[in-house]
C-alpha cells in the first residue's frame, strides 16, 4: 500500500512481486524501511535458518518489485538505517549477542554480505526489539530495553533507554527513560518540529513518549517536572467512514509548554457505541477508565488515583470476576471473585 497525503488515503493492497533467488525468510517485517541515496528502498524482515537472523529486501523501482539481497544479518528483528557512507547498518536482534553485547551488522554491498561488530548495548530477548532512525541533525537515535542479565523470556523489569550518536554508532550518549520498565517492540520517528516520538509495546496500555535531542544530551536533565496547570484546551474528534463518531479527545498546553491530554477521551465501535473511555487531567488518567463490549457491558474498569489504580474485571452478565490493585506497573495484590 502507498499514500501520497501522509496517510489520509491509501492505495489498494498489492502483494509484493518478488524477483530473483529467494532464501529462507519469515513474512514478518521489522520496524524500519529506509531509502538509499541511489533511490533503493531496503526493508528487513525476520528470517529462518541456523541461529537468529534477518533478511533484507531491496526495491529499485519504488516498490513495484523486490529482491532478496542474499545476505543475512546477525540477529532476528534487526532494525536498519543507512550509514553516512552508504553502508547498511543493522542494529540488534533478539537472542543474539557478541561477548554479551548487542550485535551491529554492517553491509558494504547492499545486503549481499554482512560484518558483525559489538555495540555497547545490552542484548535483547523475546518480546524486545530496538529502533534506530536518522535524525535531521544527522545523528542516529536509538531506543531499546536494558537487559543486563541477558534475560531471554519473561517480563522485562530492568528499564529502557535512549541514545544518540554523532559518528554512525561508534560512540553513544545514553540516557535512561524515567519510569518505563520496558519499551518492548518499539519504534521511533521524528516530527517536523524536531520532537522524537517513541511508541512502545508490551505495556498496558502502550505509550507514546515524546522527547528531543537536548534532553538526551543534557546530563542535568532528568524526568520533566510535573506540570501544574493547563490552558488553550482544544476539542478534537474523528469519524468512521460511515459518519459515525469514532473518537473524541481534548488537548491543552501545560505550563511547561508540553501538549497534554485533558478531559474525557472516548473510542467508539463502528455503530457509535462506546468502546473505551478515560478521563485525563494534565496528561494523567483520573477516575474511571473503562473498556466495553459491543453490547455495552463492561469488560473491565480501572479507577485511578494518581499512579495507583484498582482494576476490576467483569463477565458478560456484569458480575465482577477479579480485582487487583496496582502502583504504577507494580501489582500490589489480586483476588478472584468466587461464583455464587
Amino acid at each position: 500500500m502507498n499514500s501520497s497525503d501522509n496517510g489520509v488515503h491509501w492505495s489498494a493492497v498489492h502483494f509484493p512481486d518478488l524477483v530473483g533467488p529467494i532464501g529462507r525468510y519469515v513474512s514478518q517485517p521489522i520496524n524500519s524501511v529506509v531509502r538509499a541515496k541511489d533511490g533503493t528502498i531496503y526493508l528487513p524482515t525476520d528470517a529462518t535458518g541456523h541461529g537468529s537472523m534477518s533478511a533484507v529486501w531491496a526495491s529499485h523501482d519504488d516498490g513495484k518489485t523486490w529482491q532478496d539481497t542474499g545476505g543475512r544479518t546477525g540477529g532476528r528483528h534487526t532494525t536498519l538505517v543507512i550509514g553516512r557512507n552508504g553502508d547498511l547498518l543493522g542494529f540488534g536482534g533478539k537472542n543474539s549477542n557478541i561477548e554479551g553485547r548487542m550485535p551491529l551488522s554492517i553491509s558494504h554491498d547492499g545486503g549481499k554480505s554482512w560484518t558483525l561488530v559489538k555495540t555497547p548495548f545490552d542484548p535483547l530477548g523475546s518480546g524486545e526489539r530496538p529502533s534506530v532512525i536518522r535524525l535531521r541533525s544527522g545523528r542516529l537515535f536509538f531506543v531499546a530495553d536494558y537487559n543486563p542479565h541477558n534475560q531471554l523470556h519473561g517480563p522485562k523489569t530492568a528499564g529502557a533507554y535512549v541514545a544518540l550518536s554523532d559518528d554512525d554508532g561508534k560512540t553513544w550518549t545514553m540516557k535512561r527513560l524515567p519510569e518505563f520498565l520496558t519499551v518492548g517492540y518499539v519504534t521511533a520517528c521524528e516530527g517536523p518540529d524536531g520532537m522524537i516520538h517513541v511508541v512502545t509495546s508490551k505495556n498496558h496500555p502502550n505509550y507514546e513518549i515524546l522527547l528531543n535531542e537536548t534532553w538526551v544530551l543534557d546530563p542535568r536533565a532528568g524526568a520533566s517536572p510535573d506540570p501544574a496547570r493547563i490552558s488553550h484546551v482544544r476539542h478534537r474528534r474523528e469519524s468512521w467512514p460511515t459518519g459515525k463518531l469514532r473518537a473524541t479527545w481534548s488537548t491543552g498546553r501545560a505550563n511547561d509548554g508540553e501538549i497534554l491530554l485533558e478531559g474525557l477521551e472516548t473510542f467508539n465501535f463502528p455503530d457509535g457505541h462506546a468502546q473505551w473511555t478515560a478521563h485525563f487531567h494534565l496528561g494523567r488518567k483520573r477516575g474511571a477508565e473503562t473498556l466495553f463490549r459491543e453490547d455495552g457491558s463492561k469488560i473491565w474498569q480501572k479507577d485511578w488515583e494518581g499512579s495507583h489504580c484498582t482494576w476490576r474485571l467483569f463477565d458478560a452478565s456484569g458480575r465482577q470476576t477479579a480485582i487487583s490493585h496496582w502502583s504504577g506497573k507494580t501489582l500490589q495484590d489480586a483476588s478472584i471473585t468466587e461464583r455464587q
